[in-house]
């Protein structure tokens, strides 16, 4: 995942851009390329940070295949790189709104629910397939238990089912669904240029930030070796996992 930056004077944009396996992808690189544009738009003089994607999908995730070539404690830094990113954009003093205008998977979802408002186009969609293939969203359940409750969280992650952005909104997924998202963060950033800087930064204290959470769990399902021959049959072969089941007359 690239990710490109425009420095304003009230709002920092951040552009998340596919990678070179052509998504945009949650690799070791991209996640640092997010951390420190995250870490040096919240240290600047901007009221608010804008993230959205240059491509038709907003994010896809964790790139599995990368994940499996890399060793396993950069990949544990990454994701705790990760965890500290959604941690920062939920308690940042600065205002941090999500543009998602494609699909958000896996912890895409969990970058958009990071954000303080979440503006999303009638095409966006949002899905946890991650129990499909033998992890579990642990790094991001602090942001999205914060945002939509413990049970819908829940249910997300068992059933990996793809949610419009119209379902999304009223579970508060998402904030605003608006057929021109550029049209809408607008209307937004008028209303949050009116706010106090400090009484933002006030706001986002006592409310509470998204936490970090579910990194050793994560690192140590990329750790096991049956998960691993798993995946990489999979992204190989297109082999389904050995935990793939399907009831009797649906084959």
């Amino acid at each position: 995942m690239r990710v490109r930056c425009e420095e304003g004077e009230l709002i920092h944009r951040l552009f998340l851009g596919a990678g070179p396996g052509g998504h945009v992808a949650l690799d070791t690189d991209g996640i640092a390329a997010l951390a420190d544009a995250v870490e040096q738009a919240v240290a600047g003089p901007a009221r608010a940070l804008v993230i959205a994607s240059e491509g038709p999908e907003f994010c896809a995730g964790m790139d599995l295949a990368a994940a499996l070539r890399t060793p396993s404690a950069q990949m544990r830094e990454a994701m705790q790189r990760f965890a500290g990113c959604l941690e920062l954009l939920a308690s940042a003093k600065l205002a941090t709104i999500a543009v998602v205008t494609g699909a958000a998977s896996g912890g895409g979802v969990g970058l958009a629910a990071a954000c303080d408002l979440v503006v999303a186009a009638p095409a966006a969609t949002f899905a946890l397939p991650e129990l499909r293939y033998g992890l579990v969203p642990a790094v991001i359940f602090p942001a999205l238990e914060a945002r939509i409750g413990a049970r819908r969280t829940r249910r997300l992650a068992l059933t990996g089912e793809l949610v419009t952005a119209a379902q999304a909104e009223p579970w508060g997924l998402v904030d605003v669904v608006a057929d021109d998202p550029d049209k809408a963060l607008r209307g937004l950033m008028r209303s949050l240029l009116r706010a106090r800087p400090q009484a933002v930064a006030t706001l986002k204290r006592i409310t509470g930030p998204a936490g970090q959470g579910g990194v050793a769990q994560t690192a140590a399902d990329l750790e096991d070796p049956e998960l691993r021959a798993a995946l990489a049959a999979l992204l190989a072969e297109g082999q389904a996992p050995p935990w793939f089941a399907r009831l009797k007359g649906q084959e």
